[in-house]
């Protein structure tokens, strides 16, 4: 682990490793362009360089959205007892690595590239046992950069790009199976047609294994916002419960404002959300969901990405009871009517699809998740990688979300047996 300076008031911001301005903490939070010409690259789709200086009192939403939480934030904490963290230095520790193509740098010192771990030998039978918390030790300085709750780690897994290409998530004893739980989930939105990034399954099912979004086919850095930050929210830390706030409606609108062909990315996002609703994904918030972009005016929605059935796992609630999460992360849609984030009914899903995210078919949508579904199961009862317990449970919830289709066809029939 490099030494983490004792003040971090001053960091050099880069995009795609080339310097785009200074970020300075005083009383507030100020970011500078080093250059106002045309072809100067934004850091943010809020923060375009037409407006040389930008200033808050909080860190800015697009480079508060990548700092770590949870079991890396603890990590780090673990590591500096003594030291009191701020948001400086954890973008200091993200350095070039995180997701997006915007990189900081304490003055213009370049760290040294860390070994290549191949794909192959993070797939092996070997990568179980304490492998997951050796690779956190050996990369947090490459994986720091990258937010979420749950156990991961960024790594490089090849030579030829210069930062951390594989996102790997490891099982745990709070979510046993999450790594299987996932690359199932994954398997079924593939199977669906939904556009997902590469993923494998270690041997032993304990390491998931995911290809970074944000990079381009040739290695290039692509711009990534997710939609809290494209909101304008800050999560990190304390403010963590921001990304459950909000309605499902409201990313629509979001991708309206930004999208680039927003009628193509309002489908593809009513795909991903149809897929969280039946596969009782509970923690489909507004980090989950984002845009990718190489210039400010093409952006699309990003690949869908953090899914697995929540449902599965039960939570200690207050008095040492334990229950399941059976809610969604974010309200279906505005308004009274939908205060609570119950799981939407059929006809509500349906109409979610037509109205708000232009799908002419949304019944096709729901009909191809279910038929992808039932595949990804078949594919799981034959994987020895996948613990038997998780498997009976995964297909327990499923079997609710598969609901939604055999509606879809039992409202199609009676329709068509209709006369006029």
């Amino acid at each position: 682990m490099n030494e983490l300076p004792e003040k971090v008031k001053l960091l050099n911001v880069r995009i795609a490793a080339a310097l785009a301005g200074t970020l300075v903490r005083e009383s507030q939070y100020v970011f500078t362009y080093g250059s106002a010409e045309a072809e100067q690259p934004a850091v943010s789709m809020l923060m375009p360089p037409s407006r040389t200086t930008w200033s808050d009192g909080d860190l800015f939403p697009s480079m508060d959205m990548n700092l770590p939480e949870g079991f890396l934030f603890q990590r780090i904490i673990e590591l500096y007892p003594k030291r009191s963290i701020t948001k400086m230095h954890l973008l200091a520790l993200a350095g070039d690595n995180g997701i997006g193509r915007v990189g900081y740098a304490v003055g213009d010192a370049a760290r040294k590239p860390s070994a290549v771990v191949s794909r192959q030998e993070l797939l092996s039978s070997q990568a179980g046992g304490d492998f997951f918390q050796r690779l956190v030790s050996a990369y947090l300085w490459t994986g720091a950069g990258i937010s979420g709750v749950q156990p991961k780690i960024m790594i490089p897994s090849r030579v030829s790009i210069p930062i951390p290409d594989l996102i790997v998530k490891s099982a745990g004893p709070q979510y046993p199976g999450l790594a299987a739980n996932e690359f199932i989930c994954l398997s079924a939105a593939a199977h669906a047609g939904i556009e997902v990034p590469r993923f494998d399954l270690s041997a032993n099912g304990d390491i998931l294994a995911i290809d970074r979004f944000d990079i381009g086919s040739a290695g290039q850095r692509l711009g990534f916002e997710d939609i809290a930050a494209l909101m304008a929210l800050r999560v990190h830390d304390r403010f963590s419960e921001r990304k459950y706030q909000g309605s499902y409606e409201a990313i629509t609108e979001v991708i309206r404002l930004f999208s680039a062909a927003p009628g193509e990315d309002l489908q593809r996002f009513f795909e991903q959300l149809a897929f969280s609703v039946m596969v009782r994904n509970g923690d489909a918030h507004l980090k989950n969901f984002g845009l990718l972009y190489t210039k400010d005016d093409d952006a699309r929605l990003a690949p869908m990405f953090d899914v697995v059935t929540t449902t599965v796992y039960k939570y200690e609630r207050p008095g040492g009871f334990e229950d399941v999460d059976r809610t969604m992360a974010l309200k279906w849609r505005r308004g009274k009517k939908y205060a609570s984030k119950a799981y939407p009914t059929t006809e509500e899903l349906l109409a979610f699809g037509r109205e708000l995210c232009g799908v002419p078919q949304p019944r096709g949508v729901v009909e191809r998740i279910a038929d992808a579904m039932v595949q990804a199961l078949a594919d799981a009862e034959k994987d020895s990688r996948v613990p038997r317990e998780l498997l009976t449970l995964m297909r327990e919830q499923w079997n609710i979300g598969l609901s939604y289709a055999q509606e879809c066809k039992a409202s199609k029939g009676f329709r068509a047996g209709m006369r006029p």
